[in-house]
């Protein structure tokens, strides 16, 4: 019995260590996206609630649900990345997660976190409290895609309703860093909530 219980114990623990070694991998994505942009000096702070995957799924599909649906009378500004089996399964996979999730301080060591959700920040008294910080980065969490690629939320916002998109980034890792093979700028709005 004793046997057993060690053996489950060192099961437990070899899961919870690959389940924190893919966690900085998928960060260590993003973290090179943040040093890639060259992101203002001032803007050193990230959004401590993640941003939903739902609006991760919403701008790569170019719609918000499980079917990708180009109209007869629109350009198809579909991502060339996008392929629909794919597509399906990154979708059933990560729709029904809605659950709150958080980014630790260790996450973004050379940032500094603000708490709260999106809305908070557009309002007066964030203003007033928080007068130095012009401009938050909202990420979501990256998601993995056709094996090789991640995708992720990205935005800047800013008081003054900035007019630079909500975008999802899609990066690959090659000779060990991750770059950046397309941006996708939301199709639906710029800065929208």
């Amino acid at each position: 019995m004793k046997k057993i219980k060690e053996i489950l114990q060192v099961i437990l623990l070899l899961f919870i260590y690959c389940i924190n070694a893919q966690n900085v991998e998928n960060y260590e994505s993003i973290n090179d996206f943040l040093k890639s942009e060259k992101i203002n000096l001032q803007t050193k702070y990230i959004l401590r609630s993640k941003e939903s995957n739902l609006q991760t799924l919403r701008i790569f599909n170019r719609g918000e649900g499980p079917d990708h649906i180009v109209y007869q009378d629109e350009i198809d500004l579909t991502s060339d990345y996008f392929n629909e089996k794919h597509w399906k399964k990154l979708y059933s996979t990560n729709a029904k997660d809605t659950g709150k999730k958080y980014w630790k301080n260790d996450d973004f060591p050379e940032y500094k976190f603000v708490e709260g959700n999106r809305n908070m920040l557009f309002k007066e008294t964030f203003l007033q409290q928080n007068p130095d910080i012009k401009d938050v980065i909202v990420l979501s969490e990256p998601l993995h895609y056709k094996n090789k690629y991640i995708i992720f939320f990205f935005h800047i916002d800013n008081y003054m309703f900035s007019s630079k998109p909500q975008m999802i980034v899609i990066m690959k890792k090659e000779k060990n860093k991750w770059i950046v093979v397309e941006k996708v700028s939301d199709y639906n709005c710029s800065g929208c909530l």
